[in-house]
C-alpha cells in the first residue's frame, strides 16, 4: 500500500511514520487515541510523549501543505490526540497478482488484530498509572463572591494539566479512593486586595510539600497561579515519572533539598547540593535528584560566581539524562539553566522553548532572557 492520503480527489504522498498516524487517528475518529497505543501502533516502540508531539507538529505541517487544516488533529489533555477528518488511503495500483493482494490481505488482518490486542492491553493501564492531583478550594467567608473561588480553581487546574505525568482533577474523589496530590486554594478579601492560602498535599501522608501565601488584587490572579504552579512543578512531575517507587524517606531528603535551592543563598545551596549528591546515588530518586542538582550548581555559578566549570559538568549530567528521558521537560529546563550559566543564552533559550510546552509558566523567564540579551548582548544571569 502507497504511503498516501487522497483529499480533494488529489493523492499525496506522505512519510511512513506521519502516515501511519494519520490512518491510526482516522481509523479511530472521532474517538481519541491515547500516547500508548500511538506509541504502540505507531513505532511498535516505547517512545517519549515529546517524540509523539514532534510527529504530530510534522504531520499538521504536511497537511497544511496540501490544503487541509492541521489543527484538525487536536490534543485531549493527558490522554493523547484524536482527528474527525475524513480522509481516504490510497489503494493498491492495478497489476497485483492475487497471490500478493491475499497476502496483503493477510497482512492487513493480523496488523488489525494486533492493533486491537494492543488497544486492549493498554486501553485501562496507561490512564490507571497516572497518579491523580485534585484541585480544591475551601468555603469562602461571608461577604465573599463564591465566583472568586471558582474562578481561580479553574485557573489552577489549566496551570497544572499542563504537567506531564499527572492527571488533574477539579474535584475530591469518591471515598475510598486517594489522589496523589492536592492543591488546597483558600481565598479571603481584605480591603480591595485578597489573600489567597495555596498548598500542595501528599495525599497519602497529608504532609504539606509546600505553601505560598499571597496578597493579590484582582489583576494580578493569574500571576499567582503560574507562580504556585512554577513552585511545585519540580516535585509533582519528578515523584510522578518514578516516583511510586522513591521511598518516603527518599522523598523527604528530596523536599527537603528542593527547599534550601529555594532559598538561594549561598549556604543553602551547598546544603542542596551535598543531600543531592548523596541522593544521586539512591536508584530510586537518581532522575529528580540530578536534575535538581544541575539547577543547584548552575545557581552557583549564576547568583556566587562559582567557576563555571561546575555548570559545564552539570550540563553534560544533564544531557545524559535527556540520551535516556528525552520527554521530561524539568530535564530541559535543568540544561537550559546550565547554559545560561556559562552564558550561552541563546542555546538555554532554545531548552526553555521546549520545556515550555509542558511548563507554560516559563514564558515568562523565556521573555526576561530575550529582554536581557538584547540590552546587555550577553552575560549571565543575576
Amino acid at each position: 500500500m502507497r504511503h498516501a492520503v487522497i483529499a480533494n480527489g488529489d493523492e499525496h504522498r506522505l512519510p511512513d511514520l506521519s502516515f501511519r498516524m494519520l490512518d491510526l487517528l482516522v481509523s479511530r475518529s472521532p474517538d481519541p487515541v491515547s500516547f500508548a497505543d500511538i506509541a504502540h501502533i505507531v513505532w511498535n516502540a516505547q517512545v517519549t510523549r515529546e517524540t509523539i508531539k514532534q510527529r504530530v507538529t510534522l504531520l499538521r505541517e504536511s497537511l497544511e501543505q496540501i490544503g487541509i487544516d492541521g489543527t484538525a488533529i487536536e490534543a485531549v489533555r493527558n490522554h493523547g490526540y484524536r482527528t474527525t477528518l475524513q480522509i481516504g488511503i490510497a489503494q493498491p495500483g492495478r497489476g497485483w497478482s492475487v497471490r500478493r493482494k491475499i497476502g496483503l490481505a493477510a497482512s492487513v488482518v493480523l496488523i488489525l488484530a494486533a492493533a486491537m490486542l494492543l488497544a486492549w492491553q493498554y486501553r485501562d493501564t496507561d490512564d490507571a498509572a497516572i497518579p491523580l492531583l485534585a484541585v480544591v478550594a475551601t468555603s469562602p467567608s461571608s461577604g465573599s463572591d463564591p465566583a472568586d473561588g471558582e474562578a481561580l480553581r479553574r485557573d489552577m487546574v489549566r496551570a497544572i494539566s499542563k504537567f506531564e505525568g499527572v492527571q488533574v482533577i477539579d474535584h475530591l474523589p469518591p471515598s475510598g479512593t486517594s489522589p496523589a496530590y492536592v492543591v488546597r486554594l483558600s481565598l479571603e478579601h481584605s480591603g480591595q486586595d485578597r489573600d489567597l492560602a495555596t498548598e500542595l498535599v501528599d495525599g497519602r501522608t497529608g504532609a504539606v510539600l509546600f505553601a505560598e501565601q499571597y496578597r493579590i488584587s484582582p489583576s494580578q490572579t493569574d500571576r499567582a497561579v503560574l507562580h504556585f504552579a512554577n513552585s511545585i512543578h519540580a516535585q509533582v512531575t519528578a515523584f510522578s515519572s518514578g516516583a511510586a517507587g522513591i521511598s518516603a524517606d527518599a522523598r523527604a531528603r528530596y523536599a527537603e533539598a528542593y527547599r534550601l535551592w529555594r532559598l538561594g543563598d549561598e549556604q543553602s545551596l551547598v546544603g542542596a547540593r551535598n543531600s543531592l549528591q548523596a541522593l544521586a546515588d539512591d536508584p530510586e530518586a537518581n532522575l529528580i535528584a540530578r536534575s535538581l542538582l544541575a539547577r543547584v550548581q548552575s545557581d552557583m555559578v549564576l547568583r556566587h560566581g562559582a567557576p563555571k566549570t561546575l555548570a559545564r559538568q552539570a550540563e553534560l549530567d544533564v544531557r545524559a539524562l535527556i540520551a535516556r528521558r528525552p520527554g521530561v521537560g524539568d530535564l530541559r529546563y535543568s540544561l537550559s539553566r546550565t547554559l545560561l550559566a556559562q552564558g550561552k543564552r541563546e542555546e538555554a533559550l532554545g531548552e526553555l522553548r521546549i520545556a515550555q510546552q509542558t511548563m507554560p509558566f516559563l514564558a515568562r523567564d523565556i521573555m526576561a532572557i530575550e529582554g536581557r540579551s538584547e540590552a546587555q548582548g550577553g552575560g549571565l544571569d543575576n
